[in-house]
């Protein structure tokens, strides 16, 4: 197209054609009263050009032209210094994905333009922008693009865009939100948590738009979400599925489906909740996103798992309708937490980007929570049931009671079906259900409810930089992801951190040295007290990375550690656990065992953690360490910690050299998160 090859070209837009209006026809053909000038740069009626765009856009019949003439009285001017601007408009950039000098989209069919895929100098969006005036009467093309036409449209109304035809577009007035999944440590790919784009239709206002807490109707798991990920081959092996989601060798996308889908996945399946982010939004700005939603589900870009991945994309959308800035992320790291982070502290002197925050608590949260405020009688009756999966103890319940513990052992029946669908289970639910029936109606269980969790967004972001100083060394510490159980707003019962640095600095020795490296620490605590029958009770962790080692002093040993045990919460606020670890390295015996102890306790801004670990290794005596962390918050993304550390070794800032007497060091530490 004559008209794509001069647009790339470096042009003077404060002079040229600054009194040349560009005369869009009832055909759509652009013209000038300079046509030395515009003819060259702007006139677009060549189409046969544009043949290759996708087998299914048609050219308009002769009747459908001639019945937009009769409708048009007059040529439309369009000023082409306007259009240059509206080239460089933002929104306009974020409606072709094009970033940094860069379109971003990969599919070889989504730009009219159809630049080279992964080429910063193939594709201009001023070129973009003529190519879609051009085939503004293209029904095809219209319906293909609204988002592009709708935003076209708003600031150019003499274009006067009709897609009321287009009978595949969804209903733009849809509410938007967006949706947090909670992390999932069973999977290190999930252990980041995960971001889904969900849309709501007003039947779905009707109920439990102020709720905190929301159990999901009939209508809302209709409603539709976008899911972005990369495109994997089946029986793709976890190390390759790593390689090649670092470096960038799948392509991904955003795909539909209904919401129902994702929520078997992660609320049922997974056992994750779930915080969905309303967002506020004017008619145009809901109406555009809508749109846009529709015409990313034909984009494919690269996949980056530690970038570019399912938060970034999400988050994206945003940029389209707001000043935020989710993708300008410092740092090699994009957690899906930063989006929401993000939401949170934006504030550009308007409403909120956030109407509601609603809690969608997992299946599991679900029947926990509904179970503990069930009576002790009824409780012994459900457990008893589970166990033995006999209902003779139901006869000892009157007939209410019956209903309220038939419906809580049906909704935990079809919890388990979930994770183990066998035959055996589907008779007894149908067993159950069966014994339902014949009883009256009752909503007793449904008036049960689901406290709220807060978001962990509420929490500090999730890369954090640590300075510890003490009497004998001082330390820098870099985490590019990190899930502290002592933080607000995080699971006591949860630890995880992946790809930790530390240097340490000795006074006496006057250098620095590599002290600790952590690419993957996981701890997940199970409650022992927990009160209904069958749930998980094994608690666990494991780490790997590389340390100096304790016994003999040789740094950057490269080991990895696993622990099974117990734990317990009391309250909210305070958890115990204990483990057995087992620990492989490069170092004589190249194996420990050891027993850990550890007690937590946090509220508001406050919180402490006693731990005491002891290792052995054949042939050495044992080594104990004791640590004491008090943590002070200091704002959202701030923290102060005081370290106290006994050992029959010397401790200093967390790192291990050891000594002939047993020691107490303290040191002080501050976690900044970004």
């Amino acid at each position: 197209m004559a008209a794509t090859t001069i647009c790339n070209a470096e042009v003077d837009e404060t002079n040229a054609y600054a009194s040349d209006p560009v005369i869009v026809d009832n055909e759509n053909k652009f013209s000038s009263s300079n046509d030395s000038a515009i003819a060259a740069d702007m006139t677009l009626s060549d189409r046969e050009n544009l043949s290759d765009i996708e087998p299914s856009v048609q050219r308009l019949t002769e009747s459908q032209i001639q019945e937009q003439n009769r409708n048009s009285q007059k040529n439309t001017a369009i000023d082409p210094i306007k259009l240059k601007s509206l080239a460089k408009h933002s929104q306009w950039q974020h409606l072709l994905f094009y970033k940094n000098g860069k379109a971003e989209v990969i599919s070889p069919d989504f730009y009219l333009t159809n630049p080279k895929p992964r080429s910063k100098r193939n594709f201009d969006p001023y070129a973009e922008l003529i190519a879609t005036i051009e085939q503004i009467n293209n029904e095809g093309v219209a319906c293909k693009y609204p988002a592009r036409y709708l935003w076209l449209n708003h600031h150019l109304p003499e274009l006067n865009v009709d897609l009321k035809n287009c009978s595949k577009l969804p209903d733009a007035n849809q509410e938007i939100s967006l949706i947090l999944v909670s992390s999932y440590l069973k999977n290190p790919a999930s252990s980041f948590g995960h971001v889904l784009v969900k849309t709501n239709t007003s039947i779905d206002n009707i109920n439990n738009t102020n709720s905190d807490v929301r159990e999901l109707s009939s209508e809302d798991l209709l409603n539709n979400s976008y899911n972005f990920g990369a495109r994997i081959p089946e029986n793709e092996n976890g190390a390759m599925y790593a390689l090649k989601g670092l470096f960038g060798f799948y392509d991904a996308g955003f795909s539909e489906t209904e919401f129902f889908k994702q929520d078997a996945v992660y609320s049922k399946n997974e056992q994750r909740d779930m915080w969905e982010y309303v967002l506020n939004l004017d008619t145009f700005e809901t109406q555009l996103l809508n749109y846009h939603l529709y015409e990313a589900k034909f984009a494919r870009f690269d996949y980056y798992f530690i970038k570019q991945n399912c938060g970034y994309r999400s988050g994206e959308i945003l940029e389209l309708i707001s000043d935020i800035r989710t993708t300008e992320r410092v740092g090699p790291w994009y957690a899906p937490d930063y989006v929401f982070d993000q939401l949170l502290e934006h504030d550009n002197g308007a409403d909120s980007l956030v109407s509601s925050v609603r809690y969608l608590p997992s299946e599991q949260t679900q029947l926990r929570e509904k179970f503990v405020q069930l009576s002790k009688p009824i409780q012994a009756i459900i457990n008893s049931v589970i166990r033995t999966e006999s209902t003779a103890p139901l006869a000892t319940l009157n007939a209410d009671d019956r209903a309220v513990a038939l419906d809580f052992l049906i909704l935990h029946r079809t919890y388990k079906i979930t994770q183990d669908n066998t035959l055996k289970q589907r008779a007894f639910k149908s067993e159950l259900l069966s014994q339902r029936f014949a009883l009256p109606a009752s909503n007793g269980l449904a008036q049960l409810t689901v406290p709220n969790k807060p978001s962990p967004a509420l929490s500090n972001k999730t890369t954090q930089t640590t300075v510890v100083l003490s009497e004998e060394r001082a330390e820098v510490g870099l985490s590019l992801f990190v899930k502290d159980p002592l933080n607000a707003h995080t699971d006591i019962d949860k630890r995880f951190e992946a790809v930790k640095a530390s240097l340490g600095y000795s006074f006496d020795m006057h250098q620095w040295t590599l002290t600790d490296f952590v690419f993957l620490d996981m701890q997940q605590i199970e409650d022992l007290r927990q009160p209904l029958s069958g749930e998980p009770k094994l608690s666990w962790q494991l780490k790997t990375g590389a340390r100096t080692d304790m016994f003999t002093g040789n740094r950057h040993s490269p080991y990895a550690q696993a622990g099974v045990g117990a734990g317990a919460k009391f309250g909210k606020h305070i958890l115990g656990y204990s483990m057995v670890n087992a620990t492989v390295h490069d170092q004589d015996k190249h194996a420990d065992i050891g027993i850990e102890l550890g007690l937590r306790m946090k509220r508001n801004n406050q919180s402490a953690e006693l731990s005491y670990v002891t290792s052995k290794r054949e042939g050495r005596t044992a080594i104990d360490v004791a640590k004491l962390i008090l943590r002070q918050q200091l704002s959202k993304n701030n923290d102060a910690r005081l370290i106290v550390t006994y050992s029959d070794t010397v401790m200093a800032d967390n790192s291990v050299v050891l000594g002939d007497s047993n020691t107490i060091d303290a040191a002080i530490a501050w976690h900044h998160y970004w």
